[in-house]
This record gives C-alpha cells, structure tokens and sequence, in this order.
C-alpha cells in the first residue's frame, strides 16, 4: 500500500473480530516502531504484548482499573470538565467500550518507554523521550493499518497499577495500552482536515 494510502487509511477501532492475528504482521508493525526518530538515539522502548487472557484480565482490570461506562448520566457528567464539543463526541463513543476493547482484541500492546517523572522536568527538551515513543507509536499504528490491522491508542490517566501488574521497571512509563486487530466493521473514510487555515509562511 502506498505511504499516503496508509496514513489516509488509519483510523481508530475498538471492536474487533476474534480472528487471530499473524506474528509476521505484529513483529513487522514493532519493527516499524523501532525505526522512528527518537532523542539522542537512545530508543528506550519497550513493547509488552499481553496474550494470555488472565494475565491480560488482572492487567487491566485490577492494575489499570479499565472499565466501560454505560451510564448515560455518568457519561455526561464525565463530560462536563472538558470544553470542546468534539472531545466530548470521542468520549462518548469511546467511554462504553473502554474495558471491553481491552478485553476481546486479538491483541493488546503496551509500550513503555523510559524517562523521569513528569515533576522533574523543567523545560520542553525534557520531555523529548515523550516525544519521541508517541513517533514509536505512529509508525507501530501505521503499520498495522498497512496491513489490515486497526487498533486505538489508550492513554492512561494513572499507569501505576498496570505498571506493577507488568512488573515495568523503575524509571519506566507506559506511553499508551494499544488494543488492536482486524476491524468489525470497516471504518469508512474520515473528513479531509483542509490545510490552508493551519498553513503560515514565514510568519503566523
């Protein structure tokens, strides 16, 4: 598939079929991720795939207390800290489906990287190893859509339960838990963002 078909392709999933993924797919998306740009060339990633279905259940049940939120009115009182009307549509579709997406993926990939606490850092160099695994990501998410493979990028609020369920050493963090495989329903085709609005030449 053409690079621009990809990226064009790429959407976010959370219902899956049960059908197995191919360990060649998986090992050429992680592959992928390690390709990426990374700050000073350290590529202090670590992928944990999380396949034995117990140890996926007390890893995102009891360590990162994943849940899906049915509840209307629970919903939307969840939704009343944020400001941005397209927020709040991702939320509500995302929110019911959090745990379950977890739970019946095919697959289920945490990406850990290494770097200080975020109360430690001072300036915005700091935060390059941030930077630099969510490029890790990107490819990792690339790859999957070029091979049929769609998946959503989990950020937890708090990742010290699933860190200490996963036994991540110290000094690591988890970037984001990657639920993925082959979509139930094909996503269809998203809305081209026009370009012109965010383009500045020289100056804003």
């Amino acid at each position: 598939m053409e690079f621009i078909e990809v990226v064009a392709g790429r959407r976010t999933v959370r219902e899956f079929k049960a059908d197995p993924v191919p360990e060649e797919a998986v090992r050429r998306a992680l592959e992928a991720g390690l390709r990426a740009p990374s700050n000073a060339h350290l590529k202090s990633w670590h992928f944990v795939l999380l396949r034995d279905p117990e140890k996926r259940r007390r890893a995102v049940v009891e360590g990162l207390r994943a849940r899906d939120m049915k509840d209307k009115a629970e919903i939307e009182r969840f939704l009343e800290r944020f400001d941005e009307e397209e927020l709040k549509r991702v939320y509500r579709q995302s929110l019911p489906l959090q745990l379950t997406m977890m739970l019946e993926a095919p697959e289920v990939l945490v990406v850990c990287y290494r770097m200080k606490a975020l109360s430690e850092c001072r300036t915005f160099f700091e935060l390059n190893p941030l930077a630099s695994v969510w490029m890790c990501i990107e490819n990792v998410m690339l790859a999957l859509a070029a091979e049929g493979l769609f998946g959503c990028t989990y950020t937890p609020y708090d990742a010290a339960g699933l860190k200490s369920a996963l036994k991540v050493p110290a000094g690591f963090e988890v970037a984001a838990v990657i639920p993925f495989g082959y979509p139930r329903v094909r996503p269809g085709a998203a809305d081209i963002e026009p370009l012109e609005p965010r383009l500045h030449v020289d100056s804003w």
